[in-house]
């Protein structure tokens, strides 16, 4: 969208704790209107963006890859109906989001 125009933006870092489970990106309703989420640039392997049915796992994927450095942006209302999952424990995601 050209000639966006956010008047604040902050961001956050999510960690997936278990492999292959499903966690909020928030905790608590966020609202935005704009997200761009980056999985973090050390991850050594998927993390997967989505709704609360996403899985990270290999033969079950669901919602949407992303590799080491590489960002989704997302239009949005709210920040807390976003998951993430990884295939690998401790790596997640990075996010700007703006209001």
């Amino acid at each position: 969208m050209q000639n966006e125009s956010f008047p604040n933006v902050l961001d956050g870092r999510k960690v997936v704790t278990v492999a292959g489970t499903a966690e909020r990106l928030v905790s608590a309703n966020t609202p935005a209107r704009k997200v761009e989420i980056t999985a973090e640039v050390d991850n050594t392997d998927y993390v997967v963006v989505g709704g609360s049915t996403v899985d990270a796992t290999t033969s079950t994927r669901r919602g949407t890859p992303l590799m080491a450095g590489q960002t989704i942006t997302m239009y949005v209302t709210d920040l807390y109906p976003i998951f993430i999952d990884a295939v690998v424990s401790g790596e997640g995601v990075t996010y700007t989001y703006f209001f």
